[in-house]
């Protein structure tokens, strides 16, 4: 399975550096390597003026830098509000959300355009930004990790006397920062890697993300695949290089009892 799965993305690599020409004779002569390599089609994706690709992946960083931030903030005040304090009703109303969290997005499509429509924030990149801050999943996952941390340590800070903010800024985020690279990973990928909202919420070709923007690469008449591959490979390049530098977090564990005086 592991020699196969990646065979697409073989394909798709070497196809970037082939003609169109050598494309269509791919049927017959079932090449995967390019007899003729050419740049051609990387030069075509990053001067095409119809689809401004170096403006497209600025928009991509902007949203899915924003989006990572707002999210780690959000999600990790959530789950710290979840998990060390005290309100009437807090697993009723986060089991409620985490009941409504199961609904396809797809079915809200509609009503969310709508609503950005009546405040005036389709075609701009805030649009883009909101939908996402507030993930259930993210909370779950923060409030179950946070779960193991020691409330031993808040006490410790309670008699010093740290107040909640306090606690959270310098004892419980610290000890989060693998789960919160997870999040961090998780709201990266799927902010840059989104493709249906961009595509309806977004007209404008300077305003659109890269994943959304690179059907514009091809031409009108289709048919230059490879030109559409180019820019799919010039797209991964972020995600791939961010889960090499944050892979590590997946698998280490904390050691945080050494933290807690006997």
């Amino acid at each position: 399975i592991t020699i196969v799965w990646p065979c697409p993305l073989y394909f798709s690599f070497f196809a970037t550096f082939k003609s169109n020409v050598e494309m269509k004779r791919f049927a017959r002569y079932m090449n995967i390597i390019p007899m003729q390599w050419t740049l051609e089609n990387y030069e075509f994706t990053l001067n095409n003026a119809a689809a401004p690709f170096m403006n497209m992946v600025v928009n991509s960083f902007i949203v899915s830098i924003a989006t990572v931030v707002l999210v780690l903030v959000i999600s990790s005040m959530s789950a710290y509000a979840y998990e060390r304090l005290e309100f009437r009703g807090k697993e009723k109303l986060f089991w409620a959300l985490f009941g409504l969290s199961m609904i396809p997005s797809v079915v809200s499509l509609v009503p969310q355009y709508y609503l950005y429509d009546a405040l005036g924030w389709t075609n701009e990149l805030i649009c883009l930004i909101t939908p996402y801050l507030g993930n259930v999943f993210y909370i779950f996952l923060l409030r179950n990790f946070m779960h193991g941390i020691p409330k031993d340590l808040d006490e410790s800070a309670r008699i010093d006397g740290a107040n909640d903010f306090v606690i959270y800024s310098r004892i419980v985020i610290p000890c989060m920062v693998p789960a919160m690279m997870v999040v961090a990973l998780f709201s990266f990928t799927g902010s840059w890697n989104d493709l249906m909202w961009p595509s309806l919420a977004m007209t404008s070709p300077n305003k659109l993300t890269l994943t959304s923007g690179i059907r514009l690469i091809n031409d009108s008449y289709g048919g230059r695949y490879e030109r559409t591959l180019a820019a799919c490979m010039l797209a991964m390049i972020p995600t791939v290089l961010l889960f090499l530098v944050a892979r590590k977090y997946f698998l280490q564990g904390l050691q945080l009892s050494a933290a807690v005086k006997g």
